[in-house]
């Protein structure tokens, strides 16, 4: 049994490290339930509904995170989040999902560190999966591969984050998710919009699609001297 201690988690708001300011993250993953009992019956019964999630952030004040927090509150474009509890490095398990900033406030007890708290509510729930990579890309090319010992057949997730990215003459990357039911012949499940700048992506892949038992990460990169800091992961629905 190998336990995992929370000094090691990670945790990016869009293509933003906020670790070094947040001590502390619940996720909530649920499903909505409806009562099919009918006359007759002894006993309740139920079928699921839609899922939903739910992420609370709490941690350290800092005038620098909160000029950056503070536009998520009531802002029209989503919020990416991706959380790794033993960190994110390749094969480490991560939740990550997009939503609406809900909250966001302060705490100023006297004798104590300024606190700040951020409430994220998902947009089309959260996902639980699999670092696929942590890299730094200069050309293009493949990940190693992500064996998921068998196909999964209820769609999943998909997200991309670009910390850093330097170069010129329009140095882009492409980033696809590719899958293979034999490690061979690989063929595209996610493709992400173009990165031409740091940023984040997360990407739906539609319940009831099949996902191949294998998965990498495969990357076209163009420009002069190119390199993108990046992140990729994806989960499956059971």
């Amino acid at each position: 049994m190998a336990f995992v201690h929370g000094k090691d988690s990670k945790v990016f708001l869009n293509n933003n490290d906020f670790g070094e300011y947040f001590n502390n993250v619940d996720f909530t993953k649920t499903a909505d339930v409806t009562e099919t009992t009918a006359f007759g019956s002894s006993n309740k019964s139920y079928i699921s509904g839609d899922k939903d999630g739910t992420v609370s952030l709490s941690g350290m004040f800092d005038s620098v995170a909160d000029a950056v927090l503070q536009p998520f509150l009531g802002s029209s474009t989503n919020t990416d989040i991706c959380i790794g509890a033993d960190g994110i490095t390749d094969g480490k398990s991560i939740f990550f999902g997009t939503g609406v900033v809900t909250n966001y406030g302060q705490s100023s007890p006297v004798g104590d560190v300024v606190a700040t708290t951020v409430d994220l509510q998902s947009n089309a729930g959260l996902f639980t999966g699999l670092v696929l990579d942590n890299a730094t890309v200069t050309a293009t090319g493949n990940s190693t591969v992500t064996d998921n010992s068998a196909s999964t057949s209820n769609g999943g997730g998909a997200i991309a984050i670009v910390t850093a990215k330097s170069g010129s003459s329009t140095p882009t990357a492409t980033i696809k998710i590719q899958h293979s039911s034999d490690n061979v012949t690989f063929v595209d499940l996610v493709t992400f919009t173009d990165f031409t700048a740091v940023g984040s992506q997360v990407s739906e892949v539609a319940s009831g699609t099949t996902i191949n038992r294998y998965l990498r990460v495969n990357y076209t990169i163009t420009g002069s001297t190119p390199s993108f800091s990046v992140i990729v992961g994806f989960g499956r629905v059971g």
